[in-house]
């Protein structure tokens, strides 16, 4: 079968349904790269935002609350080390559901077993290495963050798994038959970051806080406030426990 070729004197021999193709996804790509640009640097200003506003105030929090089981545990005879494992566990359970943004040696298990899965020295050639290049690029950039549910959704996606190791092309020619197919690929990694995007803790909360923006509302400042008490709440309680 002859191969179809980009080259100006074999473009009009081109099938134009493959032509259009092409054309469609590129336009589709464009749009995919944009959007996900653009949710990126709205969710890191926000984490941003977050950080400052809630997150010290959540540390603050997490602190007294290990003060108050260490002094219990004096105070009560409880078993301190069932205690401390409950709550270790009870910690990163909230970190993970209030958005906050979560570090050390948890977060870097995660991220060193995301990298076993798709390093590229694993690949088997050139355009697998690329395509875990992608992965691994994502994979970086959520550790930096301490974007723990990204991680994970890389960790367990069957599809991806899939996609890193398929669509093998033995043809390197620059036709339009393999740009489709890059096209896709290509197309199908933006739509993973997307979805990673809207899976994570903190983008749900940013969600939330527009929509409350709309109504003159400022979330952040409200949830700083509920945190205030219950530090103010948590100190109380720790000092008649001291």
């Amino acid at each position: 079968m002859q191969s179809i070729s980009l080259h100006p004197s074999a473009a009009s021999n081109e099938p134009p349904d493959l032509t259009l193709e092409v054309a469609r996804l590129e336009s589709a790509l464009a749009e995919r790269q944009s959007e996900l640009a653009t949710l990126r640097e709205e969710l890191h200003a926000f984490k941003v935002r977050y950080t400052q506003i809630v997150g010290g105030r959540l540390s603050e929090l997490e602190d007294i609350e290990q003060a108050i089981k260490q002094a219990e545990t004096h105070v009560l005879g409880v078993d301190a080390a069932a205690d401390e494992d409950e709550m270790r566990a009870g910690a990163v359970s909230g970190a993970f559901e209030s958005g906050a943004v979560p570090t050390g040696t948890a977060l870097r298990k995660l991220f060193w077993s995301v990298a076993k899965v798709f390093h590229p020295d694993h690949a088997l050639d050139d355009e697998e290495a690329r395509r875990r290049h992608t992965i691994m690029a994502e994979a970086s950039r959520a550790y930096r963050e301490g974007d723990v549910e990204s991680l994970h959704s890389l960790l367990g996606d069957e599809n991806l798994h899939f996609y890193c190791a398929g669509g093998q092309n033995e043809d390197h020619a620059e036709d339009l038959a393999t740009r489709l197919i890059n096209l896709k690929e290509e197309l199908r990694t933006v739509e993973f970051g997307l979805k990673r995007i809207k899976q994570d803790g903190v983008y749900r909360i940013k969600v939330a806080a527009d929509e409350e923006a709309k109504q003159g509302r400022d979330a952040l400042a409200a949830m700083a406030e509920r945190t205030d008490r219950q530090i103010v709440k948590a100190r109380r309680r720790l000092a008649h426990l001291s």
